[in-house]
């Protein structure tokens, strides 16, 4: 992401945002990212005179890319207690409401209802909802992990998992991809609401970016084009 900075305290440099395949927010298609946390940031960068770039990888490795690295963003990231000295926040961007999802034909899950600390499940690596499932009272022997929200939704399809943790808007859009129908999956329970996402920043980025940044998505939320960006996605796949 190249920055064409005109003000004086803050010299032009080079930024990056890495992300992960997580659609609707964030994914590539045809070569190119794109998603509504992906369109937001596009469009926060244009109206703060930024040129922005994104990086697609998995997202243990965007986590630390970002955490490590200068004059780097990560995204859609949950902004929870425990991350919030790791990075510099800009938003929020969208609300967080996670759920735990079975397969609806899933026995072993339906027997037990919301008892979720005997069932096991698929994560993202590195993901908020895994400390979450923790302090929920799953084991972290019953956790296995995978690179990405795709990948972690056909374990639990094919029983490999018994549960997974995932947004309404994310477990919709990745049936619908699929080419499967809702009540494939039964939404058992709300894990959580903790946590909005945000843009997460590398710890050294210079000051005038992260206001900058704040205030172009500020406006674009009180003009209301955030919310045109989410229904944007409505009709898609």
């Amino acid at each position: 992401m190249v920055l064409a900075l005109g003000a004086v305290s803050a010299p032009a440099q080079t930024l990056m945002a890495y992300t992960e395949q997580w659609p609707p927010y964030n994914f590539e298609e045809n070569g190119e990212v794109k998603g509504i946390a992906t369109d937001m940031l596009r469009a926060a960068c244009s109206l703060a005179k930024l040129s922005c770039s994104t990086q697609l990888v998995p997202w243990a490795r965007a986590l630390k890319i970002v955490r490590y690295t200068e004059n780097t963003i990560l995204y859609t990231t949950a902004r929870k207690a425990s991350r919030e000295k790791d990075f510099l926040w800009v938003g929020p961007i969208l609300p967080r409401s996670t759920w735990i999802y079975t397969r609806s034909a899933n026995e072993k899950a339906n027997a037990l209802g919301r008892d979720i600390t005997q069932l096991r499940f698929g994560i993202v690596r590195d993901e908020a909802s895994q400390q979450d499932l923790l302090n929920a009272g799953v084991p972290a022997t019953s956790l296995l992990e995978d690179s990405s929200n795709a990948t972690v939704l056909r374990l639990l399809l094919t029983n490999a998992v018994d549960a997974m943790v995932d947004t309404e808007v994310s477990m919709a859009w990745n049936l619908r991809v699929a080419g499967l129908p809702a009540n494939t999956v039964t939404r058992l329970a709300k894990l959580s609401e903790d946590g909005a996402y945000y843009f997460a920043l590398n710890l050294k980025t210079h000051p005038d970016i992260v206001a900058r940044l704040q205030t172009a998505l500020d406006k674009l939320q009180r003009q209301g084009k955030l919310e045109t960006i989410i229904h944007r996605y409505d009709a898609v796949p």
